[in-house]
């Protein structure tokens, strides 16, 4: 809009500079007035150049008040052409700066890729180090476990042949002195050797039935049960008073943790049997794995269990053998039903020593052929042990 006003005002004002020349120059030339001396045709032909001329300057000063462009257009260019000339070559400076410093970044990218290969590589370097540490330092405990074992073994076998050579010694004199002496030798060194060990390698420590599907602290109750009762079985087994204040078991945490997990997630009873995982002597601190199963019923309570016939007549036998024999059957039969045995003796129970007599006393007292059931005696789960209830009766 302002163009075509400035366009608008621009003609106006040639239209009216050329009318007011146009009238000057009909005047000047019917008057015949003279310029300067010149003759009136030139005179008014002067008049219509200079009417051009204020024209143009008109024009022009009515473009440089109106417009900055304009002005600068006319009176600036020069100016902006050395500015734009400045502005060329700082473009250029900038843009070798530009490619300078992104050349410079491409290079510390490069630099710092390489930075980061080389520390992943210090970092499996790292790893695979603490590795071979970790397997050093088992296996140097293991050597260390076999060079204490060997170190125990030599100064058992000094002391036999020490033992030994006194006795040699004492041959000649009384063989009846040395005989006595070598039993006495023999009954100490075993004793010896049963003092210093005080579990084996995946010996049974101790078993407990525990609830699954309690809350969180109700769990750590059970488990702080289960490692306090261990720790009662430990110290029981070596002949330490049940007040005694000495802490025998050690569960690793990893362990505590498993079972506490097991246990959020089991449904119902489960058994936890705490075994020894490395052989222990006495006077060190008893390493302990947490084996659990479900602890499922077996036998219900007068369930039987198994019946046999015992011919008391057969002369290939007698009946302390037939009744151990019936009792083994009972104990291979259990743990085909799911009965754990003991993982080291095998057995999943004990029986009476004054019941055992008893049971054979009758058998032989009945003689010929007796019928022997075994009962459960009581609900008898995987947990154990079998209790029997034994009735003898006689076999037609």
């Amino acid at each position: 809009m302002f163009g075509i006003r400035l366009m608008l005002l621009l003609a106006v004002m040639g239209g009216i500079i050329a009318f007011i020349a146009d009238k000057l120059g009909s005047k000047i030339g019917k008057k015949k007035l003279s310029v300067f001396g010149l003759r009136p045709h030139d005179t008014s032909v002067l008049l219509t150049v200079l009417s051009g001329v204020l024209i143009s300057l008109f024009s022009v000063g009515i473009l440089a008040i109106s417009s900055e462009s304009a002005r600068t257009a006319l009176f600036g260019m020069e100016k902006l052409q050395k500015e734009l000339t400045r502005l060329d070559a700082e473009k250029n400076a900038a843009e070798q700066e530009y490619n300078k410093a992104m050349n410079s970044l491409k290079e510390k990218n490069e630099a710092i890729a390489g930075l980061d290969r080389q520390i992943k590589e210090v970092n499996d370097a790292k790893i695979a180090a603490e590795d071979n540490l970790k397997n050093a330092n088992a296996n140097l405990a293991a050597v260390r476990g076999q060079y204490e074992a060997t170190q125990g073994a030599l100064v058992t076998a000094r002391d036999e042949v020490r033992s030994l050579t006194e006795a040699r010694e004492k041959l000649n004199a009384d063989i009846e002195n040395l005989k006595e002496e070598t039993k006495v030798l023999q009954e100490g060194l075993a004793f010896m050797r049963g003092g210093q060990m005080m579990y084996r390698s995946g010996e049974l420590v101790f078993s407990g039935v525990l609830q699954g599907g309690l809350s969180e602290e109700e769990n750590k109750k059970q488990l702080n049960w289960l490692l306090d009762s261990a720790n009662g079985a430990a110290k029981n087994h070596i002949g330490l008073a049940p007040d005694a204040n000495a802490e025998l078991v050690w569960a690793s945490r990893q362990e505590c943790d498993r079972l506490l997990e097991l246990l959020h997630k089991a449904k119902g009873n489960v058994l936890v049997r705490v075994r020894s995982v490395a052989n222990t002597v006495v006077g060190q601190p008893v390493l302990c794995g947490m084996e659990v199963l479900p602890n499922r019923l077996i036998y219900k309570n007068g369930a039987k269990i198994h019946q046999k016939v015992i011919d008391l007549n057969d002369k290939a036998g007698n009946p302390d053998q037939a009744f151990m024999s019936f009792l083994q059957e009972i104990n291979q039969m259990s743990v085909k039903a799911g009965v754990l045995p003991d993982p080291l003796t095998g057995k999943v129970g004990n029986m009476n020593a004054v019941t055992m007599v008893e049971t054979v006393t009758k058998m032989q007292r009945m003689g010929g052929k007796v019928r022997l059931t075994a009962y459960a005696d009581g609900d008898i789960t995987t947990a154990g042990p079998v209790q029997l209830r034994l009735q003898l009766e006689k076999a037609e």
